[in-house]
């Protein structure tokens, strides 16, 4: 159960990826909110989102935000760091409170904490580790931190990634989902991520599901890709607040 306590959810879901059998954390923040309110929005990672044109994305992504079943997490925007999504993102959630908790939740002063615990967490859980991300991340590069059972990778652009070739994807996911147990599924593929899941979801619930962002950026692509990661950046010191 989620309190919206900035650490405390933290090692909730810390918890959780070692002793449930079924949970997914999904994670919408800025990039999200603006593809729901179809508006053009793009980052540094090469993902762009058109106003008007990639509208079954949007569709998509719109749903993937709409379940209500228990375990499935939703992180949303803090009103420190970004009150109006906060409130927009809050405002289109389905779930109860107790399934709702910050989209930042492995950054700002919680990174320390993600760097400490997540990867002896993952090995704790002694499950299958399956990672989507970019085509272009160093997976190898990962053993030294957990072990990577597979990898599904996401080349160029996720937006438009997806919506040409959903049913394939869709087909790779319901693979994955149905033939393997138990298994812990990380997602760094941006606001794709969020329908992925929950696309997942959907298939088996019965897994681990995770949207960990940037969050092991420098270790995937060998560079520091947020402000965060800098340990002497204001962001490090953050606490936020739902």
């Amino acid at each position: 159960m989620m309190t919206q306590d900035f650490k405390g959810d933290f090692f909730e879901i810390m918890r959780m990826i070692v002793e449930a059998d079924s949970m997914a954390f999904a994670r919408a923040a800025d990039g999200e909110a603006n593809v729901l309110k179809n508006n053009t929005i793009g980052n540094k990672d090469g993902w762009l989102y058109r106003k008007d044109k990639n509208l079954i994305f949007r569709a998509d992504l719109r749903k993937s935000m709409q379940c209500t079943d228990p375990g499935f997490i939703y992180g949303i925007s803090c009103t420190c760091c970004d009150v109006a999504n906060h409130n927009y993102l809050l405002e289109l959630l389905k779930t109860d409170r107790s399934h709702m908790t910050f989209s930042n939740m492995w950054v700002n002063a919680n990174y320390p904490l993600f760097k400490e615990h997540f990867f002896k967490t993952l090995k704790a859980a002694n499950k299958d580790i399956v990672i989507c991300t970019n085509k272009k991340a160093k997976i190898s590069d990962l053993a030294a931190y957990f072990p990577v059972k597979d990898f599904i990778p996401i080349p160029g652009n996720c937006v438009t990634y997806w919506e040409k070739n959903r049913d394939y994807i869709r087909a790779l996911l319901d693979l994955h989902g149905s033939t393997r147990e138990n298994t812990i599924f990380l997602f760094a593929a941006g606001p794709l991520s969020e329908i992925l899941i929950h696309e997942l979801w959907l298939v088996n619930p019965r897994h681990i599901m995770l949207d960990i962002g940037s969050s092991i950026d420098p270790i995937l692509f060998n560079r520091k890709s947020r402000v965060y990661h800098d340990d002497r950046s204001e962001f490090s010191q953050r606490v936020c607040i739902w």
